[in-house]
């Protein structure tokens, strides 16, 4: 009897100890989970990679384009001085940039018989202070001129596009959808269909291409045809202003 109960008492503190150490493993290891739990922010490293991923969101006549990289080719010809519709061009252009955060990149080009451009080397620029105030006071100050080179003017703002390291590329046209380039030699039509090749072979960073008619009347089909051709072959929306 006394061997049994030896025996027992043993067996009884052996499982004592084993439901110790047991316990206080699984403890360890439950406790051990809610502190990673608790002290890895993963989902904020997530927020923070979406935030830096998210485009930029814009309003351009009405419409909202997303990206981060904005590179605007408008038309300054007679045309579009009759009723204010450079004033109203340059308007647009200037609250984007005022909008834009410093991870946005841009370029502006406004084209006649020649091109202005900003920056005048050609090259995009990053939305900070100094070159938004810059982008600003230039902007203000482009007059109209004569002549429409349109062809020119997207190509100068698709290389704006190509140079960019900004992985959503948005170029948006602003005009009548005219090609009276008269250093072309060829008529409106055939100037038109050159373009749309041109900005085709030019387009190889897939930038989307946004067209904006203004004065579409009934007289300007084939220039609407040209400005809906763009925006469709280049994945991008064509708006008409009346």
């Amino acid at each position: 009897m006394r061997t049994l109960s030896r025996s027992l008492g043993l067996a009884a503190l052996c499982a004592a100890l084993i439901g110790i150490s047991t316990d206080a493993f699984a403890q360890g290891i439950g406790g051990a989970g809610v502190k990673e739990n608790l002290d890895l922010p993963f989902d904020a490293v997530g927020e923070n990679e979406s935030e830096e991923d998210a485009p930029e969101v814009v309003i351009f006549y009405g419409q909202q384009l997303e990206g981060d990289g904005f590179f605007y080719t408008v038309d300054r010809s007679g045309s579009m001085q009759d009723r204010g519709e450079l004033a109203r061009a340059k308007q647009e252009i200037a609250r984007n940039i005022s909008e834009f955060s410093n991870r946005t990149q841009f370029g502006v080009v406004f084209f006649d018989a020649q091109i202005l451009k900003f920056p005048s080397n050609g090259r995009p620029v990053e939305a900070n202070s100094s070159m938004k105030a810059a982008a600003l006071g230039w902007v203000t100050g482009v007059q109209g001129g004569g002549g429409s080179c349109c062809q020119a003017g997207l190509l100068q703002a698709l290389n704006f596009a190509n140079l960019a390291s900004a992985k959503r590329k948005v170029v948006v046209y602003v005009g009548d959808g005219g090609g009276t380039c008269s250093a072309s030699g060829i008529n409106e039509q055939q100037y038109l269909d050159r373009t749309i090749q041109a900005v085709g072979a030019a387009n190889y960073q897939r930038a989307q291409i946004n067209t904006v008619g203004v004065l579409m009347g009934a007289d300007r089909q084939m220039q609407e045809r040209f400005l809906q051709n763009l925006a469709r072959q280049h994945g991008g929306t064509y708006k008409r202003i009346n």
